[in-house]
């Protein structure tokens, strides 16, 4: 009963003209909700959601240059939701959902991705940057084209 509640609602919500968007992009529904997920982990406004989508675009993109979506999320779930709740420890596992050491996306969702995560997929920001991070404090994020400019970043961020 609750699963068929949890299937309507969601059924609801990703109409026709979503499943249209996915496919312009050549994207299965599970691919959107992975990076949905991480999307929802890394950002909590719209704005900075689509950014950041358009930031894991631009390497998904560009795999030879950066094979690894590096999301801290990934790594908080590996370390905080599988390892302790998995009763056969699999070293393959923890580095499939780890973005920072499996190449591209993990291989299902890290959470539970809300409607404004899955749009910001659908329809990412069009940008040059291939690097992000934020201020832990005041949620400010910022964003980068190259290493260099980055690095500058996570200074002024206060994460370095």
């Amino acid at each position: 009963m609750v699963a068929k509640k949890i299937y309507r609602n969601f059924d609801a919500r990703i109409t026709p003209d979503l499943y249209g968007r996915m496919n312009d992009l050549d994207m299965e529904l599970e691919e959107v909700l992975t990076l949905a997920s991480v999307i929802q982990a890394e950002a909590a406004n719209t704005k900075d959601m689509k950014m950041v989508a358009s930031v894991f675009f631009n390497r998904l993109n560009n795999p030879d240059e950066y094979p690894l979506l590096q999301s801290d999320p990934t790594t908080n779930y590996v370390e905080e939701i599988i390892m302790p709740n998995v009763e056969f420890k699999s070293e393959a596992m923890f580095k499939a959902y780890d973005t920072y050491q499996g190449a591209g996306l993990p291989p299902g969702p890290i959470c539970n991705p809300g409607l404004d995560a899955i749009n910001a997929v659908l329809y990412p920001a069009e940008t040059d940057y291939y690097y992000f991070c934020s201020n832990l404090e005041t949620g400010e994020f910022y964003y980068a084209e190259t290493l260099d400019e980055h690095n500058q970043n996570l200074v002024e961020a206060g994460l370095m």
